[in-house]
């Protein structure tokens, strides 16, 4: 199943589903959004995946999927991890099972990854995730499980970007991941792409999504190619949008 639609309880200036299999469908100013939440006793399931046991990318959902299959496991939840070029490859910083596969990029560019500060979201097991901007990462020490480089860092210490206007016409389909203040569960948000109006978000707009949310700190991961899976039948073919990393959930 791809972006499942529950009733909807109305709660203030938001609204929200009832919790189901960690996901939720939330509106807020009049924008539609997919959550879905990874709570600190499910981090060790949260993976990040780029290359098959082959070491050649994976591709798409489907080579996620046949991989996963090889092992008898099955998908839960899915999403493309951030911003790539030729490859395809990651733009920055990749880290998988404790393995940096491709390393911090700080050079300047074109583009939304090299819209400075950018960011890296991680997750270590022992101390938890976080979004951090990408040179204060470089020197940090830390040496998380999985991180995965994107840009622009979309809030910063419960600062939205400087470069994102308010009133900008520029409305796109957008996915990224946040980590909630009070308790570090992590959150992946999508703006929905089955509603081509309340879908298409602009970065301020998103941005303020996260921080309703309870993010101090938030990471755009990609735009119009994204895609989120929760709970996909076993015998499901996906579109082949081409991702490089991706995250997921496995069971």
């Amino acid at each position: 199943m791809i972006f499942p639609r529950w009733f909807l309880a109305v709660f203030g200036c938001a609204t929200f589903s009832a919790h189901l299999h960690g996901v939720e469908v939330v509106e807020l100013e009049g924008a539609k959004y997919q959550v879905f939440r990874v709570e600190k006793a499910d981090w060790p399931k949260l993976q990040l995946a780029w290359l098959g046991a082959d070491g050649k990318p994976l591709l798409d959902f489907n080579g996620l999927k046949r991989a996963l299959a090889a092992k008898g496991r099955n998908i839960v939840f899915a999403t493309n991890a951030g911003i790539y070029e030729r490859g395809p490859k990651p733009c920055g910083l990749t880290i998988c099972d404790s393995k940096e596969l491709v390393p911090l990029n700080l050079r300047p560019g074109e583009g939304n990854f090299y819209l400075k500060p950018n960011g890296v979201f991680f997750l270590d097991d022992q101390t938890g995730p976080g979004v951090m901007e990408a040179a204060e990462f470089a020197r940090s020490g830390l040496k998380p499980r999985l991180a995965t480089q994107s840009g622009p860092l979309m809030l910063r210490q419960g600062v939205i970007h400087p470069a994102f206007n308010a009133n900008s016409p520029n409305k796109r389909l957008r996915n990224g991941v946040g980590v909630r203040k009070s308790d570090g569960q992590i959150l992946f948000v999508m703006s929905d792409r089955d509603d081509s109006i309340k879908g298409r978000v602009t970065f301020h707009q998103f941005s303020r999504l996260f921080l309703h949310l309870g993010c101090q700190d938030a990471l755009f991961l990609d735009g119009d190619i994204s895609t989120m899976l929760v709970n996909p039948k076993p015998d499901a073919n996906f579109l082949s949008n081409t991702f490089a990393a991706m995250f997921f959930v496995a069971e």
